[in-house]
């Protein structure tokens, strides 16, 4: 008889929607500085739910509570390596909102404020 500890984990394939996402009118090609869902050199997720002239506002997936953060533009494409990925935001949303650690209330409105 198996127990918890000693189940097996089933891997899945990827769902289809997160094959084959259509790119929104701002290309990532032609300009990297774009709303959305990226990853960083660590394998670390981040919502980016504010593009300003110089810094980029964004909330990180990680350990405990999930706040809001930013970095100049430059620091979080060429120190971080972040890089947008296609999967999708509503999706995402809901996974960071459901976070283990909790949310800030800055983070929360600032997640929701992503999807609008």
């Amino acid at each position: 008889m198996r127990t918890k500890s000693t189940r097996r984990v089933k891997r899945r394939r990827p769902r289809a929607e997160q094959l084959q996402l259509p790119f929104e009118e701002t290309d990532i090609r032609h300009n990297k500085k774009v709303r959305g869902v990226y990853r960083d050199k660590n394998a670390r997720h981040a919502i980016v739910y504010k593009i300003g002239k110089i810094k980029i506002s964004f909330v990180e997936m990680k350990k405990g509570r999930l706040a809001t953060r930013s970095l100049p533009d430059v620091k979080f494409f060429n120190v971080r390596k972040f890089e947008r990925i296609e999967y999708p935001l509503e999706r995402a949303v809901e996974n960071f909102l459901r976070h283990g650690g909790g949310v800030s209330g800055a983070a929360r409105r600032a997640l929701l404020s992503a999807v609008k």
